[in-house]
């Protein structure tokens, strides 16, 4: 009886092979397709966390800008208060002495007109050095407080400028007793000089509006919005900047007091465009009984 012929090492590797089943047309189809919908699934989530990278950056670039201008405005502040202080003294000195000399100088009429430019001049500067003394404010009543009086006192001081300008103005409650954390004078020139800024950069006849709206999240807005031309390129970064003013009579103090203001109450004053057009400031307010949370920057239009 003859022994069974052994395999050779090419038949023993090559018979699997031949019996695994083979892919067909369709399944290798359906292959791809998975393959081609995960890549792009993968792509789509790679574009997704790019644009939040992007979106971080440039989140995190502004709050640095933030923090470098508050630095350099505190800075200045307390520099611009020692300064005041410094000037003060004998400004209020000669304006004592100028009161004296008008005693003295009697029915010299000559002489009472000098006096009465030397005591313009004085008034100015007393009003520059006042200016200064806010770049560094030291708030002494801030406390929950209504917020419509304060705006009526407001509308009350901004009514020859508003009339000069030939605007009317709107006012808007979303909540007629609403409370805020504010010294009242101090948030009085806040919108005093929003409200006035806003008439000059609109055309007669138009609207400035001034909106206030309800505590949310431990936050109340108070916005003031006009129909003018809004800013241009360039300037939006830099608007509550010391001594810088697109007017041409402007001293640059205006919207930095009211941007130093604000913060003392431990609140945030912004601005932008607004889509429809014209300029939005935003003021963001402690309101009373609970801690606020940091009102989410605005962006530019």
């Amino acid at each position: 009886m003859n022994a069974p012929r052994p395999r050779s090492m090419s038949e023993t590797t090559l018979e699997p092979l031949a019996r695994k089943p083979r892919l067909d047309e369709d399944a290798l189809h359906e292959v791809m397709r998975d393959y081609l919908s995960v890549t792009e699934r993968l792509q789509r989530t790679h574009e997704s966390l790019q644009r939040e990278v992007v979106r971080l950056r440039e989140e995190l670039a502004s709050k640095d800008a933030e923090l470098e201008r508050r630095r350099r405005l505190a800075a200045l502040g307390e520099l611009a208060a020692g300064v005041a202080h410094e000037v003060r003294n004998p400004l209020g000195a000669i304006q004592l002495y100028s009161g004296l000399l008008r005693q003295q100088c009697g029915a010299l009429e000559p002489a009472l007109r000098l006096i009465e430019k030397i005591e313009t001049g004085i008034r100015a500067i007393d009003g520059v050095v006042r200016d200064t003394l806010a770049l560094a404010p030291r708030p002494h009543d801030v406390r929950p407080r209504l917020a419509r009086p304060v705006l009526e006192r407001a509308q009350d001081v901004s009514l020859p400028a508003l009339k000069a300008a030939g605007i009317t103005l709107r006012v808007a409650y979303a909540d007629r007793d609403v409370r805020v954390v504010a010294e009242e004078a101090a948030l009085q020139r806040v919108l005093v000089n929003l409200i006035v800024n806003a008439a000059q950069a609109s055309q007669p006849g138009a609207e400035v509006a001034v909106e206030i709206g309800r505590e949310q999240g431990g936050v109340v807005e108070m916005r003031v919005l006009d129909r003018g031309c809004g800013f241009e390129r360039g300037v939006l970064e830099k608007v509550f900047d010391p001594f810088f003013t697109t007017k041409p009579n402007g001293a640059g103090l205006g919207l930095t007091i009211a941007h130093r203001l604000v913060e003392a109450f431990g609140g945030r004053l912004s601005a932008r465009n607004r889509p429809a057009g014209g300029a939005e400031f935003i003021i963001a307010l402690p309101a009373p009984g609970r801690p606020a949370k940091a009102p989410r920057k605005p962006t530019a239009a």
